[in-house]
């Protein structure tokens, strides 16, 4: 089977608008994601909300949507979670399909894109955008504050950890305490140029700076060596950040001591 091309997407798409608007419990259809603005290119996905009338119809329009597209639609995986209310599709053609339900009085944003395709109660965009105005009342200071905070409190825990497995050659534990400690710097980074950064989706938007800082501590090959240099060049890059505003962090193991621990760790 071929990969999906735009004509086939918009095919899809326009189906599962035929299916949804008629039924009498589906209130609205969202388009979040990069559908909400046109998509980023052929290789994008279907993401969207189904808003229903209320909470005791959800589970019964899941089943009238999953079986409305089985009817049109081959699929190589389906995997619905009830409790988060969401359903992931990928056709024969490789397109995923990514549907989320929820109450139409509930309707939030969460991410600052979204197109409403159609609603029934011409209340559902309103709602949105009250939300998403909601989210943002919070100041982008306040929000990084919480980033610096959560950082702080955490990360000399993954860079003390890394230095113990750096030092048993225990690669692999390495990596893994590196790349949370690498997310928690990427988090505060993205906070603080107003970028997603979750899954590190608007990471390469960064400042060309900051991205070369940040490729310094990638792991370019298994050998002790190169791990220490990259927690070296981590631990610097995590304590430069947090050292902006030290007050707000709050910082509980400053970055002598852990450059203590660490080289007392390569010294054994």
């Amino acid at each position: 089977m071929a990969v999906f091309n735009t004509t086939d997407r918009k095919n899809i798409m326009d189906y599962i608008l035929s299916v949804t608007k008629p039924n009498e419990h589906i209130i609205a259809l969202v388009a979040v994601g990069s559908g909400a603005f046109g998509y980023i290119d052929g290789l994008s996905d279907l993401d969207m909300v189904v808003a229903v009338d209320s909470d005791e119809n959800m589970e019964a329009v899941m089943k009238f949507v999953n079986s409305q597209l089985n009817k049109k639609l081959n699929f190589i995986y389906f995997k619905q979670a009830l409790q988060r209310r969401l359903q992931v599709y990928l056709c024969d053609n490789y397109l995923e399909i990514d549907i989320g339900y929820g109450a139409y009085t509930s309707a939030a944003a969460i991410r600052k894109d979204w197109k409403v395709l159609f609603d029934k109660s011409a209340t559902v965009d309103e709602m949105m955008k009250k939300s998403w105005e909601k989210r943002e009342s919070e100041t982008k200071t306040d929000r990084y504050n919480k980033k610096l905070v959560e950082c702080s409190d955490t990360v000399w825990h993954n860079l003390m950890h890394a230095a113990v497995a750096i030092k048993r050659r225990q690669y692999w534990r390495a990596a893994a305490e590196l790349e949370l400690a690498r997310n928690l710097l990427i988090g505060l980074l993205g906070c603080r140029y107003s970028l997603d950064t979750g899954r590190n989706r608007d990471v390469d938007k960064l400042p060309e700076a900051e991205l070369s800082v940040l490729k310094k501590t990638l792991i370019p090959d298994f050998t002790q060596d190169a791990f220490w240099r990259s927690l070296t060049a981590l631990t610097d890059a995590v304590y430069t950040e947090l050292e902006r505003f030290s007050e707000q962090a709050c910082i509980t193991v400053n970055r002598q001591q852990l450059n203590e621990y660490i080289n007392a760790c390569r010294d054994l």
